[in-house]
């Protein structure tokens, strides 16, 4: 059936090229002459060749004229130009514009006097019909049955078609594509587009600004047949695509400069930040944005150590090492930084005792390209550079997710492979939504202990060395003085005194080092400052978030579509509420009202959920507290944190689990009888207060 559909469409534009645009063909044709005589015209301009061309493109075209006045010259242009100016003052030209107004005025009136009775005795008879109360639920009207079995048999499947014949299109692009140019050329703009390439090489050389005005009077003559033959109308809705797509790729070109503020803002702070907020403030929210921008920073700077080392060798075969790495981490010799250098150390010390360049440097020819770098600061011998490059490459590569956390954070940053150097799509306003689901790793905390275990022998114990680390509710888990004076650093379990966690923040950065850079940050987030014990906390910087700026939206031009969204929305609401009110069933209009509204909403919704964004207001200091703050913004993307990343409420569980064991609800507690709560309402509330006025005794 497509195949049928897209042979008559071919057929129909080749009929309508014969005998409706024949002239924009031979238009075209003549275009395409004047290229080829401006390209010669160039190039023997451009290297002095002797020749007798003349160049075409600077007289008028044979096949299309215009049929009212247009200059073709710079005088006559500007006489043009005075005259039209003119006309604004002209009382004649005053006075028929007011008449036209007058004229339509009378039209606009006619059509009222009929409309608004119609009008106003439909909505009375509306109300009068839907007024009517029942309590038929889930019913539809006779009405409404009817439509939509009208809509079943037409619209349905005219669109399930169309949805194949679209993707049949998107299967066969070059379908699309030919359509596109026949269209282009009947329309007269594949001959406009060729003559500006041809009055380009003309001008290129010559200069001739004064043949400026036969170009615009041609383009003027071209235009005719677009302006002609298309619908005004039907421009502005083959327009308004062009349109939503320029002002689309502004909104993602500005949320992509947020985007690198907060990187540059991520990168003024220490390996250790804190984030603090009363409840609801978004702490949370912060945090996990900075951590998804700190793990694509991550990879980008691996990347960037990757083609530094790449320049202090250039004549290496970098692409047999990776090899060789990758294979060996797919076999688990290599799992960590550790192994990396351990691996790196081998091939050294096989290479000094056996002198096999072929094995070890896969053919790398030492004595002509050199095996030391001198960068003026010190000498890099070339083994020192492939441990720099491994390790660099071990962070870049891995697939899984460089976040550690004690809440799920998900990511969808995708790794393109086609065999060679992998890279990274790191956009997080991509055009099409990426599928790839991953999920950071969960964090256990004895991992971070230098000291004491909660599991004894974790095997887990000493393995992390790099990556993003995220702590909610850091006070809570780690405690303060006050907190901890209870708490011996003797015992023999774990606990906050004996684990050497602090110890850890303190030289977390040793592990994670490469080429002199420190892959690891921690961030934190609590209520708080003073809830984390001071050790810890002098280490960071404190983040205090002073308030969220309400939502603004990074697409220009969106104004009326936003109030036609929220007019629609807020004036079917009020009708909707007294008809579900009213009544239980479906009916036709409340059907179609609720259809367009709908989709006015949810096009809302999604345009504020791609390109909505709102500002931090932040203070931030030392974890000394010494009182010195300084102001900063962070923007908070919808498309970048809301994209199902976290879960606000990560605890929750925890307390659904208690509920569920409960087997109560808000309804069991009791209710006070009257306005003064009584002795025994006053006892059943089990407080502290109240049990201390009554001796303790309940």
């Amino acid at each position: 059936m497509n195949i049928i559909v897209a042979s008559v469409l071919s057929l129909t534009l080749v009929l309508l090229g014969v005998f409706v645009f024949r002239e924009s063909w031979l238009r075209a044709w003549e275009a395409c002459k004047d290229l080829g005589l401006s390209v010669a015209y160039y190039f023997c301009e451009l290297f002095a060749v002797e020749h007798d061309i003349v160049p075409s493109v600077k007289e008028k075209s044979e096949i299309f004229l215009l049929d009212f006045g247009f200059a073709d010259n710079g005088g006559q242009f500007w006489e043009d130009a005075k005259s039209y100016f003119l006309l604004f003052f002209n009382a004649e030209n005053f006075n028929g514009y007011w008449g036209a107004v007058e004229s339509g005025m009378l039209l606009f009136a006619r059509v009222l006097t009929i409309a608004v009775p119609a009008l106003v005795l439909l909505i009375i008879l509306m109300r009068m019909m839907y007024r009517r109360p029942n309590v038929r639920h889930g019913k539809d009207t006779l009405p409404l049955k009817l439509f939509r079995n009208l809509m079943r048999y037409t619209y349905v499947p005219l669109k399930r078609w169309l949805v194949s014949f679209r993707d049949f299109l998107r299967e066969y692009r070059w379908i699309r594509s030919c359509w596109l140019f026949v269209l282009a050329a009947h329309l007269n703009l594949v001959s406009i587009a060729v003559a500006f390439l041809a009055f380009y090489f003309y001008f290129a050389v010559s200069f001739d600004v004064v043949n400026v005005f036969v170009q615009l009077y041609k383009l003027v003559a071209d235009l005719q047949v677009l302006f002609r033959t298309v619908p005004l109308w039907v421009l502005v809705f083959a327009v308004y695509p062009l349109f939503s797509r320029w002002r689309t790729r502004l909104a993602r070109d500005r949320l992509r400069h947020f985007e690198a503020r907060n990187c540059g803002f991520i990168n003024e702070l220490p390996i250790v930040s804190m984030a603090c907020g009363s409840m609801g403030k978004k702490k949370t929210t912060l945090i996990t944005d900075m951590v998804l921008s700190q793990e694509v920073m991550f990879r980008q700077k691996a990347l960037s150590i990757l083609q530094e080392s790449d320049m202090k060798f250039p004549y290496f075969p970098w692409v047999s090492f990776e090899d060789e790495l990758r294979a060996c981490m797919e076999h688990g010799t290599v799992y960590n930084l550790a192994s990396v250098k351990a691996w790196v150390a081998l091939k050294r010390s096989r290479f000094i005792r056996h002198g096999n360049a072929q094995w070890q440097l896969y053919g790398y020819e030492v004595g002509r390209y050199g095996g030391e770098f001198d960068d003026a600061l010190k000498v890099n011998g070339l083994f020192d550079v492939l441990e720099t490059y491994a390790q660099a490459y071990f962070i870049y590569v891995l697939e899984c997710s460089l976040i550690v956390s004690n809440y799920s954070i998900r990511t969808d940053n995708a790794l393109i492979d086609a065999g060679n150097l992998p890279l990274w799509d790191l956009d997080f306003f991509p055009r099409v939504r990426r599928e790839t689901n991953r999920r950071s790793h969960i964090l256990d905390f004895d991992v971070l202990r230098l000291g004491k275990k909660v599991l004894e022998n974790n095997p887990l114990a000493g393995s992390f060395e790099f990556g993003v680390v995220a702590i909610t509710e850091i006070g809570k888990e780690r405690g303060n003085m006050l907190e901890l004076k209870e708490i011996k650093k003797g015992t023999s379990e774990a606990n906050q005194k004996n684990d050497r966690f602090n110890s850890w923040l303190k030289m977390c950065r040793h592990s994670a080092t490469v080429d002199h850079f420190p892959f690891i940050k921690v961030f934190v987030d609590e209520q708080r400052p003073e809830s984390w014990g001071a050790d810890a906390r002098e280490l960071a910087d404190v983040i205090h978030i002073i308030s969220s700026g309400k939502m603004h939206l990074a697409l220009p031009f969106y104004t009326i579509e936003e109030m036609v969204s929220e007019w629609a929305f807020g004036r079917f609401m009020r009708l909707y509420e007294d008809f579900r009110f009213r009544r239980g069933d479906n009916t036709l209009l409340v059907y179609l009202l609720k259809s367009i509204t709908a989709w006015l909403w949810r096009r809302n919704l999604r345009i504020y959920n791609r390109f909505g964004y709102c500002v931090l207001r932040l203070e931030k200091e030392r974890g000394t507290m010494d009182g010195k703050y300084s102001r900063k913004r962070y923007f908070l993307m919808n498309a970048k944190i809301y994209a199902g990343r976290f879960s606000t409420d990560c605890f929750s569980d925890y307390f659904n689990d208690l509920a569920r064991h409960s087997r109560r609800g808000l309804p069991d507690y009791l209710e006070y009888a009257f306005e003064k709560a009584t002795v025994e309402e006053l006892k059943a509330q089990n407080s502290y207060f109240i049990n201390s006025l009554y001796g303790g005794n309940t």
